[in-house]
């Protein structure tokens, strides 16, 4: 083997072992994941919370006892899903409530936010992160809805 080789596989071999190292240094620090905006506890006007965990919610009423909702408080369906969201679908989910329509035409302006999805048994309610530290919640159930706002604690 003359130098002109020993040289390339010495150099296939470092970009080899910097290419693994790097690989694990991914695996070893996961704060270099992007966190989830939403993960956190919000308030609305009265006081009453909302801690969003990666894979519960816990709801305290104030003054009162902090509950996590699950399967049991739900009727055996309980789901909770982050991501983004399209507003489009929910400007007219709502066709029996066109105020609530038009209010969410005004507060919804970007064609996609972030969002927690939570389902329980055949409501459910969609939090969009419409600001750096507030959250619009759309309540659904048997095609009623409400809104309420939140903020960041």
């Amino acid at each position: 083997m003359n130098v002109g080789q020993t040289l390339a596989l010495v150099g296939r071999l470092a970009a080899t072992i910097m290419t693994a190292a790097l690989l694990s240094g991914c695996a070893l620090f996961p704060g270099w994941a992007p966190e989830n905006p939403i993960i956190g506890t919000w308030a609305n006007t009265d006081n009453d919370r909302v801690t969003f965990n990666a894979d519960s919610v816990v709801v305290t009423p104030n003054n009162g006892k902090p509950t996590a909702m699950g399967p049991g408080d739900c009727n055996g369906v309980f789901k909770i899903s982050y991501g983004r969201m399209a507003t489009a679908p929910f400007a007219t989910l709502f066709p029996t409530q066109a105020d609530l329509e038009d209010k969410l035409k005004d507060l919804l302006v970007k064609p996609e936010y972030p969002v927690a999805d939570v389902t329980c048994d055949r409501g459910g309610t969609t939090y969009f992160m419409v600001g750096d530290r507030e959250l619009l919640a759309i309540y659904r159930d048997a095609g009623v809805g409400g809104l309420e706002h939140l903020s960041r604690l």
